[in-house]
């Protein structure tokens, strides 16, 4: 598209001049003098190439070519108008976007407070959220498709990261399971017992691992991707499994799963962005999240420490 010759400065008034006819009126509504007017319109001509006014005395009318012109000219500047209306209003939180990830434990129990916290504080927002494990998530907050995520484990080394708290992965099994009549239990006792887990792709996996210990390569395992669809496994009594004890609370109190006697992982829950500062929408979301902390601040470790 070619580049205007003209400045929005000539547009506003040539449009002045063609609303009120007279030089000198249209110079004190723009505050101007009526030299800089004239100007401005005769450089608004020029880069056109058209004759838009006609001097009649004291005033001046439009050309046939003028008024087609002025009509154009005002659409314009509404067209401006509208698009500082919409940065002071992304500007003042009443409009805009808000693109979030989160892993499937964070979507269930972690994030959906904070969004509604964001929503009753700013209606105008449009959300979008994208779950998806977190070494994907990490991957599009690098690129720059999602403007934040919660996410288990680690970040990426080029990513901000906040520690936001702690999950508790625990080993279960179907109550009437084998493993869930032993009252004490090594990793070695799993041998011969089917594991379900999620896929190497998921960070909880690294946890477990360490959960288990050299046990975790040689059990039988059965990867089912999304922690739901492991945990209806465990509770049809397919095998045992390594979820979040947040998610299996329910099932542990009815008495549908039972805990093993294995000691459990912890893992960080943390919020992740690019550094530097982005748009007023994200900076908002990130302050609420994290409570304050700000991409300046540098990047936190899963064990706390300042790592920029």
């Amino acid at each position: 598209m070619r580049k205007p010759a003209y400045t929005l400065e000539q547009l506003r008034s040539f449009v002045a001049v063609a609303e009120t006819e007279h030089i000198s009126r249209a110079a004190a509504s723009l505050y101007l003098t009526q030299g800089a007017v004239t100007q401005q319109v005769r450089h608004f001509e020029r880069a056109v190439g058209l004759q838009l006014l006609e001097r009649d005395g004291r005033r001046v009318r439009l050309t046939d070519a003028g008024r087609a012109l002025a009509e154009a000219c005002r659409a314009a500047l509404r067209s401006v108008e509208v698009m500082d209306d919409t940065a002071q209003a992304m500007k003042e939180l009443q409009a805009g976007s808000l693109h979030v990830g989160a892993s499937p434990t964070c979507a269930t129990y972690y994030l959906p407070p904070h969004l509604a916290e964001f929503t009753r504080r700013h209606p105008g927002i449009k959300l979008n959220v994208l779950v998806e494990p977190s070494a994907e998530l990490n991957r599009r907050v690098v690129a720059g498709t999602l403007d934040c995520a919660i996410i288990e484990g680690a970040s990426f080394p080029e990513l901000t990261a906040v520690e936001l708290t702690q999950d508790e992965l625990v080993v279960v099994a179907h109550r009437k399971h084998p493993l869930s009549q032993l009252r004490r239990m090594t990793p070695a006792d799993l041998v011969g017992h089917l594991y379900l887990g999620r896929g190497s792709e998921w960070s909880a996996e690294r946890t477990v691992r360490d959960m288990l210990g050299e046990v975790y390569d040689t059990i039988d395992a059965l990867n089912l991707g999304h922690p739901e669809y492991v945990r209806a496994a465990a509770i049809a009594g397919l095998g045992f499994a390594a979820l979040p004890k947040r998610a299996v609370a329910a099932d542990l109190q009815s008495g549908q799963l039972r805990r093993l006697p294995i000691p459990p992982g912890v893992r960080p829950i943390i919020a992740v962005r690019r550094k530097g500062h982005g748009g007023p929408v994200q900076e908002a979301f990130w302050a609420q999240l994290t409570g304050g902390e700000t991409p300046a601040s540098g990047t936190i470790s899963t064990d706390g420490r300042d790592k920029s």
